[in-house]
């Protein structure tokens, strides 16, 4: 799996994503001009999301009527050193009668790829390369 990202102006970039783009930028105030989400916006809602395809796998499989889901999350964002904190995720399944599968569903949604990853604590590996 790869992801390349290309610098476009201003405090723009461009991540390719297989066949698709996706614009990051940052808001107004941050000197950017606000045409995309923050990093910190796309890894919410990369978690975000995962969560919701397990979910949504889950209810296929048990037939619950998935219809309307919502995936909520946020964050505190801390200074030092630069991260996110507390990250808080809600499922809303309006149409869905779970019944007693609340905690099997539950455990569901923790096993999604993004959030092993995160609780892995994986190595990260930075380098610079200069041609």
């Amino acid at each position: 799996m790869e992801v390349v990202v290309d610098y476009s102006g201003s405090k723009r970039f461009l991540a390719h994503c297989g066949k698709h783009d996706l614009i990051v930028d940052l808001p107004v105030n941050q000197g950017g001009k606000d045409e995309g989400p923050t990093p910190p916006q796309y890894f919410l809602a990369s978690l975000a999301s995962c969560v919701g395809v397990y979910v949504l796998s889950f209810c296929n499989n048990y037939e619950l009527n998935a219809s309307g889901m919502q995936i909520k999350i946020c964050a505190d964002k801390l200074a030092a050193p630069a991260r996110l904190e507390n990250i808080k995720t809600e499922i809303v399944l309006p149409k869905a009668n779970i019944g007693e599968r609340k905690q099997e569903l539950l455990a569901v949604a923790r096993r999604c790829l993004v959030h092993n990853t995160i609780e892995a604590h994986p190595k990260i590996d930075i380098k610079l390369i200069i041609p």
